[in-house]
């Protein structure tokens, strides 16, 4: 079997994976540039263009669908963990969010790791430089922390159609106001604090994925082609510097794949760190447990995993208000599907006295505990959607559903290699287990619950809360107990997954994997704490800023 050569070889071709191969052979057109995603190119699959055809692809043939150990933080739930494995990745999976983290979860990376280019001063322009802002609501201007020319468009729900106007708006932002929100003004502050209209990735309700924002013209790109390992250059795998050089990849089929310059891991936050972990780098203990011979010794790799922790509900409208939600004929304009069911986003800090009462109960100092009682930080991001969802009532305008959003959490998981066969992980995901995140979801579900059932604005039209099977409904006088009950018996992650191998940690500030040579990780598995928002945003800038240090480094050494 002949091996393939490249001058970088792109494992992974999701978001990160699409804007590096692009970017890199943009830049320098000579270059030869592979890609190689484990999963199949999405182009014929229908479910992948429109926004109601994307609830269909969790649990898909598309979607690695991570099985989880017993979550002890949720009853000792297992979880399915929805990650993309197709060309284009989460982009092809995403319900198309688009909300970058506020600024001081940036500075926070920059704080930790201790590495001065990574605060929110120094990522504002790679941030800005992807995206393309249409919201008549916040126009250009040259001091706004907005990007106006970039290749994704991003779309507000009110810029998409004059018709897209959801009968609930209204009533529900009239609600929020009722309980003192105003309006964020991320454009000139950087911040998310406050209410905001929706925006997302959604064109005209065409999904844009990350191949289609970044096109990967030139680049060789092979789809079904899963990655087993790195491999390492001969005489005992050193370089000149005596450290181990990663030269290329091996396939699951066997063949090897060539890096004359450098592999550029892009797999995503479960399947990269399986990877070098499966190549010898990573905790020693686990690496001899599994008889894989230790090249390089890193016990953060699988470590660290961060996730977005929600708890979705259902609301059932009162019976004379059956037209305002998705599913009834009053409602049947394509206006109305042209992106998520969906109109506002809050995202909302903590009362500084519960905050204190969590971090002090985690026994949180330091760095961190600085970091998370800084002024304006954000903890939780509220949604409505007018659609019930995946809930198991008939989506015939009666029922809505919300999510109400862990946006710092602190708790954290790890996953280690298996002992089966194939390639999954063994994940722990570590779902809710600190009292901040404990205090935190309580007060943001009661914030919910307060918001649907206890304003005037709503009262109107929300009747009450719809339990899963086994529950009683919740209200504003339900006692933390019932609601933390809930939470542990039916909370889930949004599929955020991140920091699993962190900057500082697993990676230096050029993203290369320390102690190793000729390989450097550019995805999710980099951020070394949560960040606000929807991780896209954050993931695309990244990607962009990974880009420039390659090249600078490239052109150092021409």
């Amino acid at each position: 079997m002949p091996t393939l050569t490249a001058d970088y070889v792109v494992v992974g071709g999701g978001l990160t994976g699409c804007v590096l191969a692009s970017r890199l052979k943009k830049s320098e057109p000579s270059l030869v540039i592979i890609v190689l995603e484990a999963g199949p190119d999405p182009e014929n699959n229908h479910d992948v263009t429109s926004p109601m055809g994307g609830f269909a692809l969790q649990g898909s043939t598309i979607d690695w669908q991570y099985p989880t150990k017993p979550d002890k933080g949720t009853h000792n739930r297992t979880h399915t963990l929805t990650a993309g494995s197709t060309l284009g990745g989460g982009t092809i999976l995403n319900y198309g969010g688009w909300s970058r983290g506020d600024a001081p979860d940036y500075d926070t990376w920059s704080r930790l790791t201790g590495y001065n280019d990574w605060d929110y001063e120094h990522l504002l322009p790679y941030l800005q430089g992807c995206e393309r802002l249409y919201a008549p609501d916040e126009p250009y201007s040259e001091n706004s922390h907005r990007g106006f020319s970039g290749p994704m468009k991003i779309t507000s729900v009110g810029a998409s159609s004059p018709r897209r106007r959801y009968p609930l708006g209204e009533p529900l932002y009239a609600a929020w106001r009722e309980l003192g929100l105003k309006k964020a003004a991320y454009d000139s502050t950087g911040r998310s604090q406050g209410l905001s209209e929706w925006f997302e990735t959604w064109d005209n309700g065409q999904r844009q994925s990350a191949q289609k924002a970044y096109p990967l013209d030139g680049v060789q790109v092979l789809t079904s082609t899963p990655v087993s390992k790195l491999l390492f250059g001969k005489e005992n795998g050193l370089s000149s510097t005596h450290l181990p050089r990663v030269t290329g990849v091996l396939l699951q089929d066997g063949q090897k794949v060539h890096a004359r310059r450098e592999v550029l891991l892009c797999a995503g936050a479960l399947r990269s760190p399986t990877i070098l972990m499966t190549s010898g780098i990573g905790l020693k203990s686990m690496l001899k447990e599994k008889r894989i011979p230790v090249v390089q010794e890193l016990d953060g790799v699988g470590a660290n995993m961060i996730d977005h922790f929600a708890l979705f509900q259902l609301f059932k409208l009162r019976p004379s208000n059956k037209g305002l939600a998705l599913g009834h004929p009053d409602l049947s304009d394509p206006a109305f599907l042209l992106g998520l069911p969906t109109d506002y986003v809050v995202n909302e800090g903590l009362p500084r006295s519960l905050l204190e009462q969590a971090l002090d109960e985690d026994g949180i100092t330091g760095i961190e505990r600085d970091a998370l009682l800084q002024p304006g930080r954000c903890f939780l991001e509220y949604l409505v959607l007018y659609h019930p969802l995946s809930a198991p009532v008939p989506a015939d305008g009666t029922y809505v559903s919300t999510s109400v959003m862990l946006t710092l959490p602190s708790s954290r998981g790890h996953l280690t290699l298996s002992d089966g066969p194939g390639t999954l992980p063994d994940i722990h995901p570590g779902y809710f287990t600190t009292a901040l995140d404990r205090i935190v979801l309580i007060h943001g579900v009661r914030r919910m619950l307060q918001l649907m059932l206890n304003t005037e604005a709503l009262q109107p039209y929300v009747e009450a809360e719809v339990p899963p099977p086994g529950f009683s409904p919740l209200d504003i006088n339900s006692p933390d107990a019932d609601i933390e009950a809930r939470i542990r018996a039916t909370g889930t992650a949004h599929y955020h997954t991140t920091g699993t191998c962190a900057l500082g940690s697993v990676v230096d500030a050029d993203l290369r994997v320390q102690g190793v040579e000729g390989v450097r990780l550019c995805d999710a598995t980099v951020l070394p704490s949560p960040v606000g928002g929807h991780p896209q945003a954050t993931l695309y800038g990244l990607a962009e800023k990974a880009v420039e240090i390659i090249m600078r480094q490239q052109a150092k050494h021409n």
